[in-house]
């Protein structure tokens, strides 16, 4: 008997293409119910008792949890979306860095991050900072040209996606992807990507700070120099970082972020996506 043949079949020239065909089409329908799994990682960093500086806005599901620290005299406030394995708590320190230097900072957990209510999806992340513009623009009185957009690795998405929609001041992203699955296959080949940033910041022309490690080997530093050079602004800055990863950009940059900010905020009274 040949088994062989039985197990593997007769040999053809086709073979190779339908192995090629069910690879993708398993890849493809794997990227499409799992991708949320594989793209939000919240961390277990608890909230503390002490909840000073922390809110919600909304209730249950639909909560979004924010810190708000208002900003000094004639000072911007930063909208910033933070990292994947980051929320409120982790990321605090940074926010008072930035509010003992006179700016005021907003932040807001994803959904399913922190207290936010809900599950992490690409549309939750969309509307929970689009519920958070709103809140610093409708019931703060922010105004839209003193608010910067400011989003690290996976909270690019959703700056670049409301910098697209909203006037804002000028925009910063942090370790930035072109899209979630272009930054694992650097080319479009697959249905269904998550947060299309290239797609979006080319509507954006107000003024762009790009930093990214140049040894990123999550994020490869190629999405962030490509979304730089997709952007239409006349005025914008790409700060590689020789030697840095992902996750110690701040450690190995000789760059002062609060000070790079503030330059790219106060050169111009009022810039907006789409005009």
């Amino acid at each position: 008997m040949d088994w062989k043949r039985i197990l593997i079949g007769k040999w053809s020239w086709k073979r190779p293409l339908y192995t090629i065909f069910w690879c993708y089409i398993l890849l493809a329908l794997y990227g499409c119910f799992m991708a949320d799994s594989i793209i939000f990682q919240p961390p277990g960093t608890p909230y503390p008792e002490n909840r000073a500086g922390f809110s919600s806005l909304g209730e249950g599901e639909e909560a979004i949890a924010i810190i708000h620290l208002k900003p000094g005299p004639k000072m911007p406030t930063i909208l910033w979306s933070h990292g994947n394995a980051q929320n409120l708590e982790s990321l605090k320190p940074a926010l008072e860095s930035f509010h003992i230097r006179g700016f005021g900072v907003i932040s807001y957990d994803y959904p399913g991050y922190g207290e936010s209510g809900g599950k992490p999806t690409e549309k939750g992340c969309y509307r929970a900072i689009e519920k958070t513009y709103r809140y610093l623009v409708d019931e703060e009185g922010v105004a839209p040209e003193d608010i910067i957009l400011l989003g690290q690795s996976v909270g690019s998405g959703p700056t670049c996606w409301l910098a697209d929609r909203e006037k804002h001041n000028s925009v910063v992203l942090i370790s930035p992807f072109l899209s979630a699955y272009r930054a694992i296959t650097r080319i479009p080949i697959f249905p269904g990507d998550r947060f299309p940033n290239y797609r979006h910041l080319r509507n954006v022309d107000s003024p762009l700070l790009v930093i990214h490690g140049e040894d990123d080997q999550v994020i490869p530093f190629s999405n962030g120099k490509k979304l730089f050079e997709l952007s239409p602004s006349s005025d914008k800055k790409l700060i590689p970082v020789p030697g840095a990863g992902h996750n110690d950009l701040f450690l190995k940059g000789d760059f002062d972020l609060s000070l790079l900010i503030l330059e790219l905020s106060q050169q111009f009274d009022c810039c907006s996506s789409r005009g």
